[in-house]
């Protein structure tokens, strides 16, 4: 449902994400999001409720993402996706004061917005949707009678009524709210803050055998770098080794995706040597299913329809698997076939993304 103009904010663990470590706290503080742009309720296979929040920003590339050299730079939008448990009905629409606090990425710095009047309800415990209210609101008062016709009052009644609806049936496809797309490709997610430095430059999707009426479809990831977390101290020489042996320091990944040749339905994921199993972002020695000859994972979500798996890089080392490991952190949203995108998608195999690097590190 479109929430256009809408707020969210958590009461949540704080994380340390500076100078290239990253790890959770024991303080709580409340975290504010704006630039909303859809929330969704869907049910999971076990039965829970879950809201499906998603973002947008504008951002310029013209530092890097991708690399295409103009004046001005290359506009993009950033599409950001979390998910939270429900498990009741909503609170009361309330007008209260309230100071939001965001950080601008730009400028480096924390900017605080407020007090202003707002219209607010809680979900569970510790979240929020929220939007901007203007003078006719009375603080403490219940004000569901009179927002109705409000943005936050329309997404209200949706969650009212939708977690108690017959209609709220187990799905594993999740939409996506964007064109449709008739081949076979993944939509990757990654941690925000795991993507100021480790974020994804390139995604390529090269189909390798088709035999019987099945393909394999070989899907590598260009990351920016591959910076250590737990392990920081040991960065630069893990970037001296990488250069020395692959002449590069981006990192770059592969996984295999199997699917039906005559629909490109997808029915299994392999990652050989960078499976994360259960392992989160805090980690960044993860290299799991080492054997290229295990059984197929299952693919767990889809985006849309059944052409396009949904894949979570969980770790700092790039390690992925079909279930999400940090999910209380914001992803973002890599869908290759969407417009102003801030990557480079094509169709190169594993081979050919390697080949650069490869040639400069040759000796004549």
């Amino acid at each position: 449902m479109d929430a256009t103009g809408l707020w969210f904010s958590k009461l949540q663990r704080n994380f340390f994400a500076d100078y290239g470590q990253f790890r959770w706290t024991d303080e709580q503080r409340t975290w504010d999001w704006n630039n909303l742009t859809t929330v969704d309720l869907v049910r999971t296979r076990d039965g829970t409720k879950r809201l499906v929040l998603r973002r947008k920003e504008e951002i310029h590339t013209e530092n890097g993402r991708p690399d295409i050299r103009k004046e001005g730079g290359y506009d993009a939008n950033l599409r950001y996706m979390l998910g939270i448990n429900i498990d009741a009905e909503p609170g009361d629409i309330e007008c209260d004061y309230y100071t939001a606090r965001v950080y601008d990425h730009y400028k480096n710095r924390w900017n605080l917005i407020g007090p202003k009047k707002r219209l607010s309800f809680q979900i569970g415990d510790k979240a929020w949707l929220w939007q901007w209210a203007d003078e006719k609101c009375e603080p403490t008062s219940n004000t569901e009678t009179s927002t109705e016709e409000t943005k936050i009052g329309g997404i209200h009644k949706y969650i009212k009524d939708t977690i108690s609806s017959d209609a709220l049936v187990y799905t594993n496809i999740f939409n996506l709210d964007v064109g449709a797309h008739h081949e076979c490709s993944p939509i990757i997610y990654q941690p925000a803050v795991d993507g100021m430095k480790n974020f994804i430059r390139e995604i390529h999707c090269s189909t390798k055998h088709e035999t019987n009426g099945k393909k394999e479809v070989e899907v590598t990831l260009v990351f920016n770098n591959e910076e250590l977390r737990k392990h920081k101290i040991l960065n630069k020489m893990y970037e001296r080794i990488r250069l020395a042996k692959y002449g590069r320091l981006r990192d770059i990944e592969s996984f295999v995706i199997m699917a039906d040749s005559d629909d490109n339905n997808v029915n299994g994921l392999c990652f050989t040597k960078i499976y994360s199993g259960k392992n989160d972002l805090e980690e960044d020695t993860i290299h799991g299913d080492p054997e290229g000859d295990l059984p197929p994972h299952r693919v767990k979500y889809y985006a849309n329809d059944y052409k396009h798996p949904i894949i979570f890089v969980n770790t700092s080392n790039h390690s992925m698997a079909e279930h999400d490991t940090n999910p209380d952190l914001w992803k973002w949203e890599y869908a290759p076939w969407v417009d102003e995108k801030p990557f480079i998608s094509g169709k190169k195999s594993r081979e050919e993304v390697n080949k650069p690097y490869f040639e400069l590190n040759t000796p004549q």
